[in-house]
């Protein structure tokens, strides 16, 4: 019953926050109870895997020296598993499983030299390819009850930093994109031509279309209106 207290004043906490700092601190103080200090925050399209958007991490820097040499995130074999089953789900889940698949295999090799034991994936599915995803790593075994509190309280924090990340910006350029790009996105989303933008950011009416023009390039984007909703529906924008 303990947990289950703390996971629903944890997610009372993480929506009662208006800052991006704060609310990641909460999360934070939550999952360490867990064994658990490395976690990933994202928007990722599956079919197109240049559109990731990270919302928030936490990596040590063993992990971290790993995912940026490796290229880990873009092989992620968490987020393979993902089509298979949209639900939550943890590694030891699958490695209980009548049939052990080898991405499993694969990532708990991975994850034997780190020192960790699970992992907990949480995707919410946004239609057609495209998912939210929490995933945090473990240094123990993720019992089922832990698995419930850590999910619902994933869910509430993937939710909450849609909202503040567009608003404070972000930590890691989202989709590779600069501020000068979100800027011209942002005011693009209003109706406002490049250069009715270019007055409001101190730009010429050239500079916003090469900024947008580059925009639609990094997230593969066909059109102006494309453009906008992938910049939505990932929460570059509000």
């Amino acid at each position: 019953m303990q947990k289950t207290e703390d996971a629903a004043h944890t997610i009372f906490e993480i929506y009662s926050r208006t800052d991006y700092s704060t609310c990641v601190e909460v999360f934070l103080e939550f999952i360490s109870a867990f064994g658990i200090k490395n976690f990933t925050i994202l928007e990722t399209d599956l079919g197109c895997r240049q559109r990731d958007v990270m919302l928030a991490h936490s990596w040590d820097d063993r992990w971290r020296s790993f995912c940026l040499q490796s290229r880990h995130l873009h092989h992620d074999p968490l987020l393979a598993m993902i089509e298979r089953d949209h639900g939550a789900f943890t590694l030891s889940e699958r490695m209980d499983a009548p049939r052990v698949c080898a991405d499993t295999t694969q990532i708990l090799q991975r994850f034997s030299a780190f020192g960790w034991k699970d992992a907990l994936c949480v995707p919410i599915h946004r239609g057609g390819l495209r998912y939210g995803v929490a995933s945090l790593i473990s240094a123990r075994r993720i019992s089922a009850e832990d698995k419930a509190q850590l999910t619902a309280a994933a869910f509430a924090f993937h939710q909450r930093l849609r909202c503040l990340a567009p608003k404070e910006g972000f930590r890691t350029p989202p989709a590779g994109l600069g501020a000068d790009e979100i800027d011209c996105l942002r005011l693009l989303a209003t109706g406002l031509s490049d250069v009715k933008a270019g007055e409001m950011l101190g730009l010429g009416g050239g500079a916003v279309h090469a900024h947008i023009e580059s925009a639609k390039q990094k997230l593969a984007a066909q059109n102006r209106a494309e453009l906008v909703s992938l910049a939505h529906s990932l929460a570059i924008i509000a």
